[in-house]
């Protein structure tokens, strides 16, 4: 049986991908528009949830603990994922990749330290002691 792959140039292969790609994300935003629930009279400076105007206005700064709290939670789990891989090919990698993952969890053990006693992970800032 012959390679069913076809010859073709690296840089004909990206074009045709990218084309692709913006066709493909093109064509979401048409259907979407298309599909949407119209709303009349809307007004843009309104946030719009489950069709409940809000009770009053946002005032002053918003404090946000909890997107600092996802955001290093991403992350983490990204190394998590990494370390994943690393499990999948241990008998592979030998004592070099076991030294190397422990050296990995290591830099993140101290990158977790450091982040708690900054303060980072606390809900409220309160007196530091």
């Amino acid at each position: 049986m012959g390679d069913l792959t076809l010859p073709i140039n690296s840089g004909a292969a990206l074009a045709i991908h990218v084309a692709l790609s913006a066709g493909i994300v093109a064509a979401i935003i048409v259907v979407a528009a298309w599909l949407r629930e119209k709303r009349s009279g809307a007004r843009p400076d309104v946030p719009y949830e489950g069709g409940v105007l809000p009770a009053e206005p946002q005032q002053g700064p918003l404090n946000a603990p909890y997107f600092l709290i996802a955001a290093l939670f991403v992350i983490f789990d990204m190394e998590a994922a990494i370390l994943f891989a690393w499990a999948v090919a241990a008998r592979d990698a030998g004592w070099l990749g076991l030294i190397e993952a422990a050296v990995f969890i290591g830099v993140l053990l101290l990158a977790l330290v450091y982040l708690w006693l900054d303060g980072a992970l606390d809900w409220v800032k309160g007196k530091r002691r």
